[in-house]
């Protein structure tokens, strides 16, 4: 067999496989759900949040504080953007057929948005009081 056979047999059942992926394992679908609850629960729970405050000030107080409106959307689209992206990240991983080798952390995206909102806070807090 050619490489290019072998590639196309395991894109065809990878095909298959996300097509009729079935869980039947307990502990499978426990670490799904649990998986499911934190990157497309947490992340999208914390982004409308985020979109809720943003509408509140937007809509609430004046024109001075647009940029601190703006600021809590900016924020809750980086908390989409990294929520949808870990769950397709997620899906991939559980849809490939392989076996986990590791978990993967949310280290990175915590990091980041750690610092996303430390300067926005900082930011605001110069708005307001400057």
């Amino acid at each position: 067999m050619t490489d290019s056979t072998e590639l196309r047999d395991y894109e065809a059942a990878m095909a298959k496989r996300r097509h009729d992926h079935v869980l039947t394992d307990r502990e499978e679908i426990i670490d799904v759900r649990g998986v499911q609850r934190t990157y497309e629960g947490a992340y999208l729970r914390t982004a409308m949040l985020e979109v809720t405050l943003a509408l509140s000030i937007l809509r609430l107080f004046n024109i001075e504080f647009f940029p601190i409106g703006m600021w809590f959307a900016a924020i809750a689209l980086a908390f989409l953007v990294i929520g949808f992206r870990r769950r397709l990240l997620n899906n991939v991983a559980i849809l490939s057929g392989r076996p986990a080798t590791h978990f993967l952390t949310s280290g990175t995206p915590v990091l980041i948005m750690t610092v996303v909102c430390l300067a926005g806070y900082v930011a605001m807090l110069v708005e307001v009081f400057v």
